[in-house]
């Protein structure tokens, strides 16, 4: 019995200890009940330098690595080139888990010649990003329809800049052979060449507010609307883009709304990946998402998943991505 005793302060320390890291001891007992599922080391496909992806990246690995102990997943975060690299890379094995725009992951789930497309779940839903277009002042571009007079950069390939302006450009009725010129940089060559004056255009597709934002305001950008003419045939081609606006103000006194078009973005896995690994990962997300906010940003507009959700997303929950909703505390 003494010897009983003597382990209590040990007990509640170590409880102390696991509410502080995020999971608590009954948690911490009923995932090392089963210690033996597959996908303990999870590889996470973020994005290009620069963008969102990559911070984000690394703050949910961060979160997941703090309590790896007690749910014995570890998370490495991978600079990637964008959604459309990382929504194949997962649905072909490649990556256990990665960031994409979720008409671009819904593109890939439907389309029957993608390798192991329909094999995407959804994982965790992120934040919402705002097609941006930013002009050049000094380039005389004050609307979309002029755009043909300037160099443009659509973005690295793979990425959802370059899928979102090509969108851009064909509701436009443009092709690249129209414009003054064509680039395809990541958003830390895009940066430079448009502050240098040898870049006119940019596209992008980040959560608010955003330093890149900042920084390209500071050197003469100006963001563009896109008219109604052109949202209404880009969400006849794509229902999963909605209205969004980027807040007048929300870099400098003298920017004003901007009329725009979004989309969410996912973290999604494949079926194949093993339920209690997921399960463990979209439970932690599930405790910890307003943590994550507070220390990113980027996932202001980030939400928890709930029931309502369901019939709303484009490609259907993981299976242990199901079962912590169902956990989920109301």
């Amino acid at each position: 019995m003494q010897a009983i005793k003597s382990w209590r302060p040990l007990l509640g320390a170590l409880g102390v200890a696991l509410a502080l890291f995020g999971a608590s001891p009954l948690a911490w007992a009923q995932w090392h009940a089963k210690d033996d599922f597959h996908d303990k080391l999870m590889q996470l496909g973020a994005g290009p330098d620069g963008g969102s992806f990559g911070p984000i990246g690394e703050t949910l690995c961060e979160a997941m690595n703090k309590v790896r102990s007690s749910t014995l997943v570890r998370c490495v975060p991978l600079r990637s080139a964008g959604s459309v690299f990382n929504i194949y890379a997962v649905a072909n094995g490649s990556l256990q888990l990665g960031f994409g725009q979720e008409d671009l992951v819904a593109e890939a789930f439907l389309n029957s010649e993608t390798k192991g497309g329909s094999t995407l779940r959804t994982v965790a839903i992120l934040h919402n990003s705002p097609i941006g277009i930013m002009v050049r002042k000094v380039s005389g571009i004050t609307e979309l329809s002029q755009i043909r007079k300037g160099v443009v950069n659509k973005g690295n390939k793979g990425s959802g800049i370059y899928a979102n302006a090509s969108a851009v450009l064909k509701a436009m009725n443009l092709e690249e052979r129209d414009l003054a010129g064509v680039t395809f940089l990541p958003p830390t060559a895009f940066e430079r060449e448009f502050c240098e004056g040898r870049v006119d255009v940019i596209f992008n597709a980040l959560a608010h507010p955003s330093d890149l934002y900042r920084r390209l305001r500071a050197c003469g950008g100006e963001f563009l609307d896109i008219p109604p003419d052109i949202m209404k045939k880009l969400m006849a081609d794509n229902p999963l883009l909605r209205p969004m606006d980027i807040a007048a103000g929300m870099y400098d006194a003298q920017q004003p709304q901007v009329k725009t078009l979004g989309m969410r973005n996912l973290l999604v896995s494949n079926s194949q990946v093993d339920e209690e690994a997921i399960y463990r990962v979209a439970s932690l997300i599930n405790h910890e998402y307003k943590t994550m906010q507070s220390k990113q940003p980027y996932l202001s507009s980030m939400k928890q998943v709930n029931p309502s959700d369901l019939d709303s997303l484009a490609v259907p929950l993981h299976a242990g991505a199901l079962r912590a909703l169902k956990e989920a505390r109301p």
